[in-house]
């Protein structure tokens, strides 16, 4: 099979063009990359990417945004296009879930890219690492002897990786959705609801618990024991719907077994989102106490 042949323009590289063409390569395989701006060399390209003006270049004058107002980059312009398509190879069928792994990338991944490579900037006393700036990082200094082509490939590869993480995590979401919704249907109690194995709740539940019922959920923890872990109103909130009690803040051990009368407690959160114990039998007491609490 031929390669699709990809333009990108040569000099500074940034994540967004990365990032674009690590989902050309996760769609297509491994793509023929030319670094140029010599328009002669466009001809025959099947995609040419952040560079000509084309519909993969986001530095023209007719910029295009998205209903929030965040505008597009070339990662955001070539997940748009390809993104639903993609998904569709890994086996999802139903429009709606298609959608919805799309929107979930272009929210929490893409749009930061091409918000940062469009000049949008968050206002933050304190820097915080970001992929966009440790994909920067591989550019070669200005006293470096290193070869750009190879710097560019080796942040491809970082970005593959990282996009490849993305992608099947959000995958995984939408696989756990039947397992997490024939646990919901069979609770036998309305504000608690227990899984087999640990998987990617959070999501699949706010969809289907549209009454807000459940206020904890237990897991086997894939190292030791059970956890039981509070529902946030929020996807993006720290607020749950309820905590678990104040006098288990912070303690583990003996001290936690003690507040609750078990003997096998591992230990609680202090900001009280999360505790764990060794048995299914505490861990059930423990979720009795918190929701009669």
């Amino acid at each position: 099979m031929t390669k699709k042949k990809v333009v990108t323009h040569h000099g500074t590289f940034h994540a967004d063009e990365v990032v674009a063409i690590a989902v050309l390569e996760e769609m297509f395989g491994e793509v023929d990359i030319v670094r140029t701006r010599d328009e002669k060399l466009f001809e025959g390209a099947d995609f040419v990417v952040d560079v000509g003006g084309g519909k993969f270049d986001h530095h023209t004058n007719d910029k295009e945004y998205r209903d929030n107002k965040i505008p597009y980059a070339s990662a955001g312009l070539i997940w748009r296009e390809f993104g639903r398509d993609l998904i569709r190879m890994h086996g999802v069928e139903e429009e709606k879930e298609i959608d919805n792994i799309y929107g979930a990338i272009d929210s929490s991944f893409m749009q930061g890219l091409d918000a940062i490579d469009n000049g949008v900037r968050f206002h933050q006393e304190i820097p915080i690492p970001d992929l966009s700036m440790i994909i920067k990082s591989f550019n070669p200094n200005w006293n470096s002897e290193d070869n750009e082509e190879e710097c560019f490939r080796e942040a491809l590869k970082l970005a593959k990786t990282v996009f490849r993480n993305v992608f099947q995590g959000q995958l995984s979401v939408y696989d756990a959705k039947k397992f997490i919704k024939d646990a919901y249907q069979n609770r036998k109690q309305k504000k608690l609801l227990i899984l087999e194995q640990s998987s990617p709740w959070q999501q699949a539940l706010m969809e289907i618990d549209k009454k807000e019922e459940v206020l904890f959920v237990i897991f086997p923890d894939n190292r030791n024991g059970y956890r039981i872990q509070a529902v946030r109103k929020q996807p993006h909130s720290f607020e749950a719907r309820k905590d678990l009690p104040e006098s288990w803040a912070g303690l583990d051990g003996a001290e936690l077994n003690a507040v609750i009368d078990i003997d096998d407690a591992i230990f609680c959160h202090p900001a009280r989102f999360i505790a764990g114990a060794e048995s299914f039998e505490s861990i059930m007491k423990m979720a009795n106490i918190a929701i009669n609490e």
